[in-house]
């Protein structure tokens, strides 16, 4: 068994929140449409950069598909329930 020397290792202190990554310029309590495109584009522009993961650009890309396509299938479903009114 080879033993490994200490001596070349450096200690590297991890973020307070190392969960947070800043996407968003402002506090954002609802995301709007414009809000998830204009992130979208600072994630891609960050991980081009190299200061994003891959993971944690998968992650907040999949976050943010899941998003779009909750708040489309809610406007179709208003749009529609608004149709059905009128033709009653």
């Amino acid at each position: 068994m080879k033993k490994v020397s200490n001596q070349n290792l450096e200690v590297v202190a991890l973020p307070e929140d190392k969960n947070k990554i800043n996407i968003f310029n402002r506090n954002v309590k609802y995301l709007k449409i414009k809000d998830v495109k204009r992130a979208y584009s600072k994630l891609i522009q960050d991980f081009c950069k190299g200061t994003i993961s891959n993971e944690d650009a998968k992650t907040i890309a999949y976050l943010f598909s899941g998003y779009l396509q909750l708040v489309r299938d809610l406007e179709f479903d208003e749009r529609l329930s608004t149709l059905e009114r009128t033709m009653q």
